[in-house]
């Protein structure tokens, strides 16, 4: 006889700081791993198994540290969005992670494979992405999905808000 596998469930406390708390943690990791892809190797061209001087490029040298940019934009707007309970600074977020992703795919993707220069001297050199373009990455989409938690948090609270009113407006014409 197979019995049934039952996971415990977390308390209500704990789930609703899950809740809460969640999409500020996840944006704290974005904007961490977005500045550290900035600085971390992008691209690393390798001729057979050595990396020739000039094989390595940095995120940051590559778009000109335009998600350092973007991550620091995303600060203030994550704190209005989590403290300041504002939907166009949650809105704002999502902007931001779309824009992150956008340099991502757009500009760094398509030049992950190119050799250049190092691939004409070598006829073996092959480029590789590195850990940054992997945090560069993970960043873009951690950040979009922190954006899109506070905005569905912040839109759950306005409709709470607006029943209660609606409750309240009840309540003063049966009287």
């Amino acid at each position: 006889m197979a019995r049934s596998l039952t996971v415990p469930r977390p308390p209500p406390a704990v789930t609703a700081a899950i809740v809460r708390f969640g999409p500020l943690v996840l944006l704290g990791a974005a904007v961490v791993a977005l500045v550290a892809a900035e600085f971390s190797t992008l691209r690393e061209i390798k001729a057979v198994t050595a990396v020739p001087e000039g094989g390595t490029t940095s995120g940051g040298a590559h778009h000109g540290y335009a998600l350092a940019v973007v991550a620091l934009a995303a600060l203030p707007m994550g704190f209005g969005a989590f403290r300041g309970e504002s939907r166009p600074a949650a809105l704002a977020l999502v902007v931001l992670g779309v824009v992150a992703l956008a340099i991502v795919l757009i500009i760094d993707l398509p030049s992950l494979n190119e050799t250049g220069l190092i691939g004409r001297t070598y006829d073996l050199a092959e480029a590789h992405p590195s850990t940054g373009f992997w945090l560069e990455l993970a960043g873009a989409i951690a950040l979009t999905a922190s954006g899109l938690l506070l905005l569905r948090g912040q839109m759950q609270l306005a409709r709470e808000r607006s029943q209660e009113r609606e409750r309240k407006r009840a309540a003063v014409r049966e009287s």
